[in-house]
């Protein structure tokens, strides 16, 4: 039996009705591998069904399972009734629950900050790091977290590697233009009433810096070492409702033509795309004139819409490279990356069959 035709996997998913997480309910909903049997809420949406709550993306909801959605505090109590977690939650909150689910058995997919950075959680883009998934295969728990980045980082960071790999980085600088469904419904919600969003988002550069130097770090037994690379952050939100736009300059190892560094890049594939996965694009990223697309297909419909990070206006000159990216930073940086990160897992062996 080959890997894709392996055993449907029975999910529950930690957040009923964020951006996140229903970027999840929508891309699980016809998902091949998964089947979506419990969703846990807040005591404001415990109690109600699924199909009931408002619908905050802009697609169509998708025939959603019939699920009433359960209170956060009983999860601990039901984990006989699912394998794999899918966490959409508040950094607060997912410390409570993540790991606990972790020692009791079950396999925790988290797009929450909280535990990244911990020495036993690795820390994954599926076709940027997935050597780092290694981390878990000598484990003693049967359990395990592991976590998506930070929304902003994918579209910087995929372009990079393959740089990074092939002819070195000596320094980088990324700032970004970020969506306001970055900040979660609340914000989006008031802008789309008042017109009116915060500009500065504290404390984001220092978290995507750190992710950054840990995705193009080392992995080894006894956790990641970091990139040995200065990496300069700024980061704005800007009044766009979705995907976000990083704008990369960067210092070559070496100085190399631009058609050298271009091939290097349009040629990088990783194991998402040698796997085949169900949410893995052709191509992590692609080259357009075009940064942000005119439309995306339906999510629901298409596992890999939204999972492409676009790029454009690519220059190279002596040892320096600049460009453009887009990411649509629900699906890639949160709900669709993390999916592709479950898919990933399973078809390295790491869930078992």
């Amino acid at each position: 039996m080959s890997r894709h035709d392996m055993r449907v996997r029975k999910v529950a998913l930690l957040g009923a009705s964020g951006l996140v997480a229903q970027r999840f309910q929508q891309r699980l909903c016809n998902h091949p591998w998964f089947e979506l049997v419990a969703v846990y809420g807040s005591p404001r949406t415990a109690g109600r069904k699924l199909a009931d709550l408002p619908w905050h993306l802009p697609e169509t909801r998708p025939n959603l399972p019939p699920i009433i959605v359960e209170n956060m505090d009983s999860i601990l109590t039901n984990v006989k009734d699912f394998e794999i977690v899918f966490s959409a939650l508040p950094s607060e909150i997912a410390r409570e629950v993540e790991k606990p689910l972790a020692v009791q058995g079950c396999y925790v997919f988290s797009n929450a900050s909280t535990h990244r950075m911990d020495d036993d959680v690795p820390l994954v883009i599926a076709d940027l790091n997935p050597h780092h998934l290694l981390l878990l295969r000598n484990r003693t728990d049967t359990g395990f977290v592991a976590c998506s980045t930070n929304c902003t980082i994918v579209p910087a960071a995929l372009p990079l590697k393959p740089l990074w790999d092939f002819i070195g980085l000596d320094d980088v600088k990324i700032s970004t233009e970020q969506s306001l469904s970055g900040g979660g419904i609340e914000l989006l919600k008031t802008f789309q009433k008042t017109g009116e969003y915060p500009i500065d988002i504290p404390g984001e550069a220092e978290k995507m810096q750190e992710e950054c130097l840990s995705l193009l770090g080392r992995a080894q037994s006894e956790g990641v070492r970091l990139a040995n690379l200065p990496v300069d952050i700024s980061v704005k939100r800007v009044s766009r409702e979705y995907g976000h736009i990083v704008k990369v300059t960067a210092t070559l190892h070496f100085e190399k033509e631009k058609e050298e560094v271009i091939e290097w890049m349009q040629n990088y594939r990783s194991r998402a795309q040698a796997l085949k996965l169900p949410s893995a694009p052709q191509s992590p990223f692609v080259f357009v004139e075009q940064l942000i697309p005119e439309s995306l297909p339906n999510p629901a419909m298409d596992l890999k819409a939204g999972m492409v990070v676009r790029v454009s206006n690519v220059v190279v000159s002596g040892t320096s490279i600049t460009f453009n990216a887009w990411s649509e930073n629900t699906i890639r940086g949160a709900a669709g990356g993390t999916v592709l990160l479950a898919e990933l897992a399973i078809a390295e062996g790491l869930l078992g069959e």
